[in-house]
């Protein structure tokens, strides 16, 4: 795993490295052109410091044996004869005898040579120097710069490392502060005392925490809302099984089945609605969505639901479209339109009418299921939305997961949902659940394909 702390210090003790090796190579390049400028100011007063007289020349040549010399000295007429010239260092026989006054750099084996040229009525004199006493010069006044700055670097890296452990330290607390939190203890982090650069992801920590909160709670709400609601219905199929084992005759007995059997898909039916609900949980992965059509899941739906609607005198019927395409998860619309129609269905009183209808608007695919039945007052709407929350004094069986199961399953497919009066100004108003889809254009539903 992969420390923040030691790649700061790694980092930061690497660009110092880089910086001070930077800083060496400038210094050292700074150094020579101050000492070659010296050098040839000295060269140039060494040259002009001579003066040649009568006697040198007909003396002839003239050693000066100084070993310790650091420039070398050559006279000559402008005929080229030497007048003298220093011993060691010589200048070096490559150096032309030349009469140009003024700077020159001559190659030798040894390296290049620095020599300047003075041209006065008496001859010419040069005086040289090697240019690898000038580099050697420059070498030992970057290292002597440059040696306390490579000890310093690792006291450098240690106080580095002492501030980030100390700059850090908030990061550290917050550390310890996630890791003692659990599934029992879901409080918020301190925000009092947060670095400004640390507070953005304290912030997001404590919306997390509060996310994960709410599905807890929700999750223990359902957990015991659910076996609320099945005590009921197994209660009432434990009822009903003795009281057809204790029917006196054999009408009652099957009367007592026939309550049975509509008890056991009552059960059923609560199954279904918990278990749809539970897909339908924030993180549960679903299928992958693609092309469907609405008006054949709604004709399938009807379908399903006819006899109930024919036993309960109620007119079921659509009316859509041939086909009415949308994006989305084939069961999770289905489930919705059952949804619905089961609902509508419940409420619908005898020879009335149940209606699913399809149609296209800009964009969009609008379903809508209307029923003649006592409808919701507007200030219940939002409260029969949530789970296990039904009407106030409502008989009719049921536990509250229709209307919440359909408005989920509309969240997850990105369209709205409305409740309003089927009949405004009639009695009873019944019911009007209007559902916007978006539709499948023909490009997408292709690629979906």
């Amino acid at each position: 795993m992969k420390s923040i702390r030691r790649q700061l210090v790694v980092w930061i003790t690497g660009a110092l490295a880089l910086g001070i090796a930077a800083v060496a190579f400038a210094t050292y390049h700074a150094a020579l052109q101050q000492i070659g400028s010296l050098f040839d100011a000295a060269l140039t007063q060494i040259a002009q410091a001579v003066h040649l007289r009568e006697d040198w020349a007909e003396a002839g040549n003239v050693r000066i044996a100084q070993e310790e010399v650091a420039f070398a000295v050559r006279a000559y007429d402008d005929g080229g004869r030497v007048f003298f010239e220093s011993g060691l260092p010589s200048l070096p026989p490559d150096a032309p005898k030349t009469l140009d006054p003024g700077f020159s750099v001559v190659d030798t084996p040894d390296g290049p040579w620095r020599v300047y040229t003075h041209v006065s009525p008496e001859g010419v004199i040069q005086v040289a120097q090697a240019e690898a006493v000038r580099d050697a010069l420059a070498r030992e006044l970057s290292l002597r710069m440059l040696l306390p700055e490579l000890l310093f670097v690792p006291v450098l890296a240690l106080l580095v490392a002492w501030i980030l452990k100390r700059a850090l330290a908030p990061l550290d607390q917050t550390s310890v502060r996630v890791r003692e939190r659990n599934a029992a203890r879901l409080d918020p982090l301190p925000t009092e005392g947060v670095p400004k650069e640390l507070a953005p992801l304290v912030e997001q920590v404590n919306a997390l925490l509060g996310r994960l909160a709410a599905s807890l709670e929700a999750e223990r709400r359902f957990v015991a809302d659910a076996a609320h609601e099945l005590r009921s219905p197994v209660a009432a199929l434990a009822l009903q099984i003795q009281l057809a084992e204790r029917a006196p005759t054999e009408a009652a007995r099957a009367a007592a089945l026939a309550e049975l059997k509509k008890g056991v898909a009552r059960a059923g039916r609560l199954v279904q609605q918990l278990l749809d609900l539970a897909r339908l949980e924030p993180g549960i992965p679903s299928e992958v969505p693609g092309p469907v059509d609405l008006a054949e899941v709604a004709r399938e739906v009807i379908g399903g639901f006819a006899a109930r609607a024919d036993s309960q005198d109620v007119d079921l019927g659509a009316d859509a479209p041939p086909s009415a395409l949308v994006i989305g998860n084939a069961s999770e619309l289905r489930s919705l339109v059952a949804n619905l129609v089961d609902n509508a269905l419940r409420y619908a009183p005898a020879r009335t009418a149940v209606t699913v209808s399809l149609r296209e608007v800009p964009d969009a695919i609008e379903l809508a299921v209307e029923d003649a039945g006592p409808g919701i007052p507007p200030e219940q709407r939002e409260r029969v939305l949530r789970r296990f929350q039904r009407v106030e004094g409502d008989l009719t069986a049921g536990i509250g997961l229709g209307l919440p199961i359909a408005k989920t399953i509309v969240e997850r497919h990105r369209g709205s949902m409305v409740l309003s009066e089927a009949r405004p100004g009639r009695q009873p108003p019944g019911l009007s659940v209007q559902i916007r889809l978006p539709a499948a254009q023909p490009a997408r539903a292709a690629l979906a394909a």
